[in-house]
């Protein structure tokens, strides 16, 4: 065996308040100790839960695992991932929209369940929508423009 076993909101598996999880929890200490040359285990999810739920279960779990912590793209990266998705699709949009999008997106970064290339993406999206629900008959696709 080898690899790596990406678990993502791992807390889930709440080995304090759910009795499978116990079970589960155990198994992945056994393997992460039995095949700890052999394989990577990234368990991912809100600090805030994992506290709560996960390392609550065993003291020592925590110590089995090292923390590493992701911040929310700021505003150039935000920028890169909408220019870059717009790009893709091969659509243009008005000036300054960008800015504007990248905005919003800050407004919400920081907070939980913020999905930073996820939120880019549903923004761009709904974007599509409303300047799709804008044409008339001599649309096109290829002159698609995001207002």
């Amino acid at each position: 065996m080898g690899g790596v076993l990406f678990i993502d909101e791992a807390y889930d598996l709440d080995p304090v308040g759910d009795f499978k999880g116990k079970t589960i929890v155990n198994e992945l200490l056994t393997l992460c100790e039995d095949q700890r040359d052999n394989i990577s285990v990234i368990l991912a999810g809100y600090e805030d839960d994992f506290q709560k739920k996960f390392f609550a279960y065993n003291p020592g779990l925590k110590s089995r695992f090292k923390e590493v912590i992701f911040e929310d793209f700021d505003r150039k990266e935000l920028s890169t991932i909408w220019i870059d998705s717009r790009e893709r699709m091969k659509w243009k949009e008005e000036e300054g929209v960008c800015d504007v999008a990248i905005r919003r997106l800050l407004k919400k970064s920081g907070r939980k369940g913020f999905g930073n290339a996820r939120e880019v993406r549903r923004l761009l999206e709904s974007a599509t929508r409303k300047a799709l629900s804008r044409q008339d008959e001599t649309f096109s696709p290829d002159d698609m423009i995001i207002e």
